[in-house]
């Protein structure tokens, strides 16, 4: 009597471009109908960066008219164009770290985050992709109304140029790292929006120090070199308010400390959303609420 071994299953076959292009549309697909099912809130917040920009524009530089009660309540071009180019990264930064959390715990709470992790894609790659699409869909939407809405009131002077698309770019990397960060605490502990609303707070706090706007202490402004934004802004305005080189290596707005905070931030921000992940899969909390 002869036996027959049952012959070893077949592997499937790999996945060729198109499955890993469709992944990747899939989730650019569900990050803007994330984005368009958020279109009130988006239409709330969208008045709230050129209110911010109006109400504290003339108090800059006037510390000294404040305490002698004879402030000027003006808008100065200059001051007010670096304040909108001040805030055009931090609205992308704000949109992609905000809008990360507060989507992937709606997943989590609708019970489809496990489709994160069913991809042939890097789960974090999934996870960065559709939001960073969504997010730059919005961050353009609400700079444009913000620049419309300033220049109702004062005209802006603002001298765009291709030299300010590399610090864009490396400020998407930065914001990318950050939002990976509080996603992969968010598999973990769920709910940390105070952790949240409180890097936003720092990021935006420290980075006025690569700009005229304010005088800070040098120990403020050597520790700002760390936070994300802060040479990523100092880059934009060397580019687009003065005659001076754009790419040199050291200094505020340097190609070192910018690069070095961009790539450091998405390497972590990779790092940190995989141990997330792990924590939370060893738990077998994933999807737990």
């Amino acid at each position: 009597m002869t036996h027959h071994s049952a012959a070893p299953p077949l592997a499937p076959p790999p996945l060729g471009a198109r499955a890993y292009l469709g992944a990747v549309g899939n989730e650019i697909r569900k990050g803007f109908r994330f984005a368009w099912s958020e279109r009130l809130q988006i239409l709330i917040e969208l008045p709230m960066f050129a209110a911010f920009v109006l109400l504290l524009g003339p108090l800059l530089g006037q510390g000294d008219r404040l305490v002698e009660g004879s402030t000027s309540w003006s808008l100065d071009r200059e001051t007010t164009s670096i304040m909108v180019v001040w805030f055009v990264p931090f609205m992308f930064f704000y949109m992609q770290v905000v809008k990360m959390f507060w989507r992937l715990l709606a997943e989590i709470q609708a019970g489809t985050i496990e489709q994160v992790f069913l991809s042939p894609l890097p789960s974090w790659l999934v996870v960065a992709v559709g939001r960073v699409a969504a997010a730059f869909l919005e961050t353009v939407f609400v700079a444009a109304a913000t620049y419309g809405i300033v220049s109702a009131f004062v005209p802006l002077q603002i001298d765009w140029n291709a030299a300010a698309l590399l610090p864009l770019a490396l400020g998407v990397l930065a914001a990318i790292g950050v939002s990976l960060m509080v996603a992969g605490g968010t598999l973990v502990w769920k709910r940390i929006q105070l952790v949240n609303d409180a890097i936003l707070i720092v990021v935006m706090i420290f980075s006025a120090s690569a700009l005229p706007l304010i005088a800070v202490p040098g120990w403020w402004a050597n520790l700002s070199h760390f936070l994300p934004l802060t040479d990523v802004i100092g880059s934009l305005y060397r580019a687009l308010f003065t005659d001076r080189p754009v790419l040199v290596a050291w200094g505020m707005g340097g190609l070192v400390p910018m690069l070095a905070a961009s790539l450091g931030y998405l390497a972590a921000g990779i790092v940190a959303f995989k141990l997330g992940e792990r924590v939370a899969k060893s738990r077998g909390t994933l999807g737990r609420y």
